[in-house]
């Protein structure tokens, strides 16, 4: 209703003219009667028009054109006509008849004028000053707005500015006032009113003044002007907070009801709000004393959770502040608390306190259940274990559970007061007419065989007949005829065996909708046993039924999902559940194809449909979808789908979208279509719900919830259908994959001993599948020496630790397996250990492995032979001269020896000098035979600046034949290394004599060397060779270090691919960069190794340690 309308109704004096037969039945109507009454053509059709008229001024208006003295004669009549807002104004009505002449049948014209004396006088109120009327609209208590048509603020009221803090110009800019996760929804409702022109309505968050969202019902209506363009937009904000608060307590309030509605006794519906208020404020337990109509003792009580005898103790007990917390609270009808008990010596005449910590109760908090009126009714106790005090929060929801209890108490009384009202009725008829008019419910009565004489006032204003068409059978017209005949055959066995008994059944209202109603009957008897008197009362139930309804097929449809039910089945019975709960629906299902489209133009913008179910849909509407690609002009669904969003066609008809689909629903009778997206748990389309309605049709915010519960599950079917298929294939895939990869995975929990293996694990161990796997079984296949690693792969599990192993097995016909199993833990929700891991049958790789490594040692060794030509003259330099020295001492020695007298201290002191060269002749071969020789790896601790000087010792004669000049800088501190002592001397001598392959060239500068050692930040050791050659291109540096690839002519392109294979052995990297200057740096970096004492491998005599300082003297200068 606009807002327009209702003022002119409310505040305007009206006349209304219309015309009826002698029959009662209405002729025409003027336009004033549809807008004042709001009862359109076919409400006010026929007798229906007597509707709107008070039912104690209807007959005198009857009587008019009833009575034959009145014919030819206007007659006026004062009578109430209700207001289309539900009020009663009385008009004066003048009935006069219609010439004859004028019409061929007997009408009467009825024309009413309200009277004015009912009317308030605005003289005094209203002013042309609009400032006046502006503060009229900031004094309504009320938060208002005004917008224009096209949604902008035009005006805010001052509670409105106040409460939400905001200035008039801002008010809502953008929509920043709602709460995020509100925000886009309003402003798109929003948005589609403005668009429609419909009203606006919604549930959503605002922020208030303190920053604080609350809940907010906000309505929006539009003002047409004459031509019905909209002028403005009246916005109001309705606080609902509380009620989305309290809307948690309403499941337990409504069992209660039913409870009550049941024929529950009072202790049995009191042991029930005990366990609600426990159940829903965990941590407590309660109790309920209810004290009797006087006032003077308790009545009932209850405490299903607390110690026997706990409460019977209390109502023994006078009803005085001093029995106890309840019978205070009952008393003062205030909220007693009790925070700590030992601390408490109230009610110390009966010892409550002790008695209470005797049992473990250590604070109680008490509040009064009050009446409608105020009255305490009794007390809500909830007590605990420890010391509490309750916080404002707490009060709160106690106070809402008095109240849930002080209605379930009340309707319980109400419901014993309409028995005895009920079997009170033979003394005064007059006294129960009026009583049962005020019961809030549907109260009647019938004869002893059935027939109806009495309906509450309540009934007929529902109904909206009068109590004459309803007596004996006449009220049965408002039965649903599928409820007609089964309630009929019902109500005949219930006057045959005169026992009571209830029905459901579906009732029609004035408006013509019908709602479910519980129609309970129950006999009056005479002394004799004779009944002689039926009353009943009909409750509405429409709510709950369709509530029931709905979780009955939802169930349904799950449990068709859970047992495995082809997709299509439970589709067709989802789209049957759809059509019943939304009056008026066909619904149908699409399926959306997964797999892409490929060789389309626009295939990014298209799909592939598959059929899912349509049972209602004609097949025009169906063939020739499943399998063929649209894009989204096809059809509302294709739309749908692609955009991802809700597509509603309210008038086919005129939607001048999809006009080549559009001709088939309107030939088959359908106006409206309503598209929706099933959405995946990620929010991808994978399915299209549509609803069709033979009806030009807008989706209510009820139909909106109720496609969203419809697609969600929906999905849920589409999604389990999708994956199960999906898990098929993976299992498939993996078993595959794990047998071309010679792998497999097993799970283990610990606890309980269990080891789950696959297929391709009993392949790896070589034992049948399907065996039991045991511990003892897995270490039998075991090499002896690889037992240790099986027991500590158990104490690790034991200890809830990951674990990796590369093992072996020894096979039955004594071949050895290697394998390599990693495990991670994982924990269940009992906190158990269950570990998830895979073994890889890794034999091959680690033959493939040995075999490289042998080829390496050999490339290596090769390696080494190459570089002795190279260092012959170093080589033939460094024996030659300790064999000098031998020659020339021993000659030396004999001619002292020879001499008269012989010089015999002299010859002693040659000898010696001949062992001493010896000794070098002899450490000079053993450094060649151990860099030379083929040997298997040896790790061990070294240090790498006395390994660097032998290599230099070795090559010293080569370096002073090509005039180099070599300086060393090696680190005094530098920490030790662990690794092959013979293969990091020939990366060495690889880089050295590299380095003297480069400066072969220069003629223009000194040739300068320098090799240098150092500890790294990051705790590894480094050795550079830096040369002042001609350095490298750069294009060619990456590609130094790759087998074969050399810069000389009589090259193998080896030598610097053995010392990346050697270094990266070690965990270490090689390196190579030009110098900034001249030639180019080569270097390795390997981790330490186990920490020694320097002193012990520092050499005592080493005539090449360079100098101190940043630039060392030269340990070989040739000039």
């Amino acid at each position: 209703m606009a807002p327009e309308i209702n003022r002119m109704v409310t505040e305007f004096p009206h006349e209304i003219t219309w015309t009826v037969s002698s029959s009662g039945e209405l002729d025409v109507a003027d336009l004033t009667w549809g807008e004042y009454t709001g009862l359109g053509d076919e409400q006010s059709a026929g007798i229906r028009w007597q509707s709107a008229v008070h039912q104690g001024d209807l007959q005198k208006i009857r009587n008019v054109w009833r009575t034959p003295g009145e014919k030819g004669h206007p007659t006026t009549v004062s009578a109430r006509i209700r207001r289309r807002d539900g009020v009663y104004r009385t008009f004066q009505l003048q009935i006069s008849p219609v010439a004859e002449e004028a019409v061929q049948r007997d009408l009467w014209c009825v024309t009413g004028t309200e009277s004015v004396d009912e009317m308030p006088s605005c003289n005094d109120a209203l002013s042309n000053d609009p400032g006046y009327y502006r503060s009229i609209i900031d004094g309504l208590p009320a938060l208002i707005s005004l917008r224009t048509a096209a949604g902008d603020l035009y005006y805010a009221n001052r509670r409105y500015l106040d409460y939400f803090d905001a200035e008039p110009d801002d008010v809502g800019a953008g929509g920043s006032g709602f709460h995020p996760d509100d925000r886009e929804r309003a402003i798109s409702s929003f948005k589609t009113s403005i668009a429609t022109g419909s009203d606006w309505e919604i549930e959503a968050r605002k922020r208030r003044l303190d920053g604080s969202y609350r809940w907010f019902l906000i309505q929006g209506h539009p003002l047409r002007d004459n031509h019905g363009n909209i002028l403005l937009w009246y916005v109001t904000h309705v606080d609902i907070d509380d009620r989305k608060c309290t809307e948690a307590l309403l499941a337990g309030e409504k069992h209660l009801l039913e409870m009550v509605a049941q024929g529950e006794s009072m202790p049995a519906i009191l042991d029930g709000l005990c366990r609600f208020v426990e159940t829903t404020a965990s941590g407590c337990l309660c109790s309920l004393i209810l004290a009797d109509q006087e006032g003077c003792r308790f009545e009932y009580g209850s405490g299903p959770s607390l110690p026997d005898g706990f409460v019977e103790a209390i109502i023994s007990r006078p009803l005085d502040v001093e029995s106890g917390p309840c019978a205070m609270a009952t008393c003062l009808n205030e909220q007693i608390i009790a925070s700590d008990l030992n601390l408490d010596d109230r009610w110390s005449t009966y010892a409550w306190c002790p008695r209470a910590l005797s049992l473990g109760i250590q604070a109680c908090w008490s509040t009064p259940i009050r009446s409608a009126a105020g009255h305490a009714l009794g007390a809500l106790a909830v007590y605990f274990d420890e010391p509490r005090s309750p916080t404002p929060s707490q009060r709160a929801l106690i106070e809402k559970f008095a109240r849930i209890a002080s209605i379930a108490i009340e309707r319980q009384r109400a419901q014993e007061a309409l028995a005895q009202a009920l079997h009170q009725v033979q003394g005064s008829e007059d006294r129960l007419r009026a009583d049962i008019n005020a019961i809030p419910g549907f109260v009647w009565s019938t004869s002893p065989e059935g027939g109806v004489d009495f309906l509450n006032q309540r009934w007929l204003e529902y109904t909206g007949m009068s109590m004459e068409e309803s007596y004996g059978e006449g009220w049965r017209v408002c039965l649903h005829p599928d409820d007609a005949v089964d309630m009929a055959a019902y109500w005949q066995t219930l006057l045959a065996s005169g026992e009571a008994g209830d029905y459901e059944a579906r009732l029609r209202g004035v408006d013509g909708l019908y709602r479910w109603f519980l129609i309970r009957a129950v006999p009056l008897r005479d002394q004799t046993g004779r009944v002689v008197r039926w009353y009943g009362q009909n409750t509405d139930i429409e709510d709950r039924k369709r509530v029931e309804m709905l979780q009955s097929r939802e169930k349904y449809v799950l449990k068709m999902m859970a047992g495995d039910e082809p997709l299509p089945a439970i589709l067709d019975s989802l789209c049957r559940l759809v059509e019943s709960s939304l009056d008026g629906c066909v619904c149908s299902v699409l399926l959306i194809d997964p797999r892409p489209i490929y060789g389309q133009a626009g295939a990014d913008r298209a799909i592939r449909f598959q059929q899912g179910a349509s049972p209602g849909l004609p097949p025009i509407l169906t063939d020739n979808i499943d399998g063929s690609a649209v894009d989204m002009d096809a059809f509302p669904c294709a739309t749908a789908a692609i955009l991802n969003e809700q597509v509603v066609s309210s008038d086919i008809a005129s939607d001048d979208r999809w006009s080549a689909w559009r001709q088939r629903p309107l030939s088959q009778g359908f106006r409206a279509v309503w598209s929706t997206p099933i959405l995946s748990a990620n929010g991808k389309a994978i399915g299209t719900l549509a609803l069709f309605h033979r009806q030009t049709k807008v989706p209510a915010s009820d139909d909106q919830n109720m496609i969203a519960k419809f697609t969600h599950l929906a999905s849920i079917a589409i999604e389990r259908a999708l994956n199960e298929g999906s898990l098929r294939r993976s299992e498939a895939f993996l078993a595959k994959t794990q047998r071309l990869s010679s792998s497999g995975s097993f799970s283990w929990r610990v606890s309980a001993g269990e080891i789950t293996w696959s297929e391709q694990v009993y392949r790896i161990f070589g034992i049948e599948p399907g065996t039991e796997v045991t511990l003892d079984l897995i270490a039998a296949h075991h090499l002896p020496e690889d037992l240790p690693l099986v027991h500590d792969m158990i104490e690790k599990a034991n200890a809830q630790q990951d674990f990796e192993y590369d093992h072996r097995l020894l096979m039955a016909d004594g071949s050895v397996k290697y394998l390599h199993t990693v495990a991670h833990a994982t924990y269940e929700a009992n906190g158990e250990v269950e570990y998830i891991g895979a073994v890889h049958d890794v034999t091959a790789r680690r033959l493939s492995e040995e075999a490289l490594g042998a080829v390496r040692s050999e490339l290596a060794h090769m390696s080494r032979v190459t570089s002795l030509g190279a260092l012959t003259a170093s080589i033939a330099h460094e024996v030659n001269q300790p064999l000098s020295g031998i020659v020339t001492n021993a000659s030396t020695c004999v001619r002292m020896l020879s001499a008269n007298p012989p010089n015999i201290d002299g010859a002693i002191e040659t000898a010696k000098r001949t062992i001493r060269d010896g000794n070098r002749a002899s450490d000079v071969i053993k450094r060649l035979r151990a860099l030379f020789s083929k040997k298997s790896l040896k790790s061990e601790s070294m240090d790498l600046n006395e390994a660097t000087r032998e290599v230099i010792a070795l090559s010293r004669r080569e370096l002073q034949r090509n005039r180099i000049i070599l300086y060393t800088d090696f680190s005094d501190d530098l920490s030790i290394v662990t690794g092959d002592r013979v293969q990091l001397q020939q990366v060495i001598l690889n880089l050295l004599l590299n380095a003297m392959e480069s400066m072969s060239e220069v003629r223009d500068r000194p040739r300068q060397l320098v090799i240098k050692t150092e500890n790294e930040e990051g705790g590894g050791v480094r050795l550079a060779v830096m040369d002042s050659g001609t350095g490298v291109d750069s294009t060619t540096l990456d590609k130094l270090f790759e087998p074969f690839h050399t810069t000389k002519s009589e090259g193998m392109g080896i030598g610097l691919s053995v010392s990346r294979s050697i270094i990266e052995s070690h965990h270490g990297r090689i390196f190579a960069y030009n110098n900034e200057e001249h030639g180019t740096t080569f270097g390795f970096s390997i981790p330490p190794g186990i920490s020694r004492s320097r002193e012990l491998l520092q050499p005592e005599d080493d005539s090449s340690t360079a100098a101190e300082g940043h630039r060392p003297e030269p340990s070989v200068r040739i000039r």
